[in-house]
């Protein structure tokens, strides 16, 4: 995927100066035509490489975005189960087509199927620049996956591509789970062995109880999404179904909590849906952000170690909130201790772990986009709170307590609502993002 990285930014490099030339050759000769030129690139939404074919486009660009979600999620949800280790084949062929065949439908998309203007164009190449920079240190396909899927996202009603992305990978974790029930997948290794544990948190024909965790949070954040316009009980009933699901199979706490805390804000959805949302919540969501940033990295700096045990530290009432936490705030603790912050990120040992997408970005992909991504959150709910899009501020906050105490946010098939994104990547006002359901007129302030 490197090669893939390098040649998205030449291709969208070769576009910049491909519409210069056309732009120039547009214009009147005479004085000023370089400036004319850049001025309708600057302000005038075009295709790429021209505005040829231009009625069916946009169309065909909803399809590859919808096709590259599809592809993706059965990659990460069947691919990467145990699935693997019982056939060679899942992972020696099947799981790099899929991968190819989403971020080909994915830069097509951005290049053919998307309009831009020159300041939009500028900004998401830059922002892009700087993600692929951190992917060529840090080799995170997941982080390159996501940037590349929130690119592709622009102006798009995201309806078509979540649909998509739910029913493939629903029928991906179904499979996996109904041939791990048949016997025909390995247990997870690590866990076999351990009896007691293996009995307790069932794994579903993943490698870990927190990855099948992360698959379920992500459908049921999409299955969210996709009620963003008329949210009704059932909704909040579905989301707490699968939570308590969570809790009681493979124990995934995270991924149960959140479920049932989605629960009772599509619940609040419901019970609010025909009232605007008052000025003062985008006040509370940019609180929420900054407050929640500020806990994942300041809470672990009073931990002192009092012994050579892994929960040997104090004060007491840290002790026990740690345990609580299942050891999320040693991990950080000792990170801060062994790790060095690197300013374009890093491959990260696998030891200590770090359990806290805030912290973890710090470490894997540098402060610039550790910085770059709270902005962009607080841009993304502040928006969608003044547009009045209750269901999306529901989604991306309850994302923001999945990331507390997981790392698994920054994939794609746990975290579709980085979709909602795209309108803050590109630069737009909140009434030129797509959303869920295509653009909604700004409210009246």
């Amino acid at each position: 995927m490197f090669g893939f990285a390098n040649g998205l930014l030449l291709a969208l490099f070769a576009a910049a100066v491909w519409d210069l030339g056309q732009a120039w050759l547009a214009q009147t000769p005479g004085p000023g035509r370089a400036g004319r030129a850049f001025g309708w690139l600057w302000g005038q939404d075009h295709y790429l490489f021209g505005n040829w074919g231009a009625a069916w486009r946009t169309k065909a660009g909803g399809v590859c975005f919808a096709a590259g979600l599809a592809a993706y999620e059965v990659s990460v949800a069947f691919c990467n189960s145990m699935a693997r280790d019982a056939w060679p084949w899942v992972q020696g062929v099947l799981a790099p087509v899929l991968d190819w065949a989403a971020f080909l439908f994915f830069g097509a998309k951005i290049l053919f199927g998307t309009r831009y203007t020159w300041r939009t164009l500028g900004v998401a190449g830059a922002l892009y620049f700087i993600a692929r920079w951190v992917y060529f240190n840090c080799h995170n396909i997941w982080w390159i996956g996501l940037v590349v899927a929130v690119m592709a996202a622009k102006d798009l009603p995201l309806e078509k591509g979540l649909k998509a992305f739910l029913y493939s990978g629903l029928a991906a974790v179904v499979l996996v789970a109904g041939l791990n029930f048949a016997g025909l997948l390995p247990p997870a290794p690590g866990l076999a062995a351990e009896r007691n544990v293996y009995e307790i948190r069932g794994t579903y024909g993943y490698g870990h109880p927190n990855t099948f965790g992360g698959l379920v949070f992500g459908l049921v954040l999409a299955y969210a999404m996709l009620r963003a316009r008329k949210p009704r009980w059932v909704d909040a009933a579905v989301a707490a179904a699968a939570g308590i699901f969570l809790m009681v199979g493979p124990a995934s706490r995270t991924a149960a909590l959140s479920c049932l805390g989605l629960a009772v804000l599509l619940a609040w959805c419901r019970l609010r849906r025909d009232h605007p949302l008052p000025r003062f919540a985008r006040y509370l969501c940019t609180a929420a952000v900054l407050g929640l940033t500020a806990l994942a990295f300041l809470l672990p700096v009073p931990m002192v170690k009092n012994g050579p045990g892994w929960s040997d530290f104090g004060p007491d009432w840290m002790e026990k909130l740690d345990y609580v936490l299942t050891g999320r705030l040693s991990q950080v603790w000792l990170a801060y201790r062994l790790l060095d912050v690197k300013i374009a990120g890093q491959v990260l040992p696998e030891w200590p772990a770090i359990d806290n997408s805030f912290v973890f970005s710090l470490y894997q992909f540098g402060p610039v986009v550790t910085v770059l991504l709270v902005l962009g959150i607080l841009a993304a709910l502040w928006g969608f709170a003044r547009r009045g899009g209750r269901v999306e501020v529901c989604c991306l906050l309850i994302m923001l307590v999945y990331a507390y105490t997981e790392c698994q946010s920054f994939h794609l098939t746990t975290n579709p609502a980085a979709l909602l994104l795209a309108g803050v990547v590109f630069a737009q006002a909140p009434r030129q993002w797509g959303g869920v359901h295509g653009p909604l007129p700004e409210k009246t302030q």
